[in-house]
């Protein structure tokens, strides 16, 4: 019996650890960030029609999200292996930054609602006179 209670705790503590990444792995959460920076680098990568200016852009902008993200491309390489060995969690990873990309396309391509500006207060009450006449 206390064996079976010992395996017990053994495997609710294993468990539990699950959720958080091993030392030298990105965090779950830091990762999809990154993922989704990455992505949206890539896509404007492909938007560069000559092959040596993409590759001269490429580096410095890898560079600016691994910086961004206090990250390296080593640590960037180890954890997507990492991730990539539970394919549910990747696919979950996946899903949550096609959603943010998408959640942008869609603040992008919204029309911004122009602001009606007052007109000073001098103006209105120039023109109340002016129509008033």
């Amino acid at each position: 019996m206390k064996k079976t209670g010992l395996f017990l705790l053994l495997s609710l503590a294993f468990a539990c650890q699950q959720n958080k990444a091993p030392k030298g792995i990105i965090e779950k959460d830091k990762m999809q960030n990154l993922m989704l920076d990455m992505q949206l680098t890539d896509a404007y990568l492909n938007q560069v029609y000559n092959q040596d200016t993409m590759k001269m852009q490429a580096h410095s902008r890898y560079l600016y999200v691994f910086k961004k993200h206090k990250t390296d491309s080593a640590k960037y390489v180890r954890s997507l292996e990492y991730y990539s060995k539970d394919p549910k969690v990747l696919s979950a990873m996946y899903t949550a930054i096609s959603d943010s990309l998408t959640r942008l396309q869609t603040k992008l391509q919204t029309p911004k609602k122009a602001k009606k500006k007052k007109a000073p207060k001098k103006l209105k009450k120039a023109t109340n006179d002016l129509s008033t006449k």
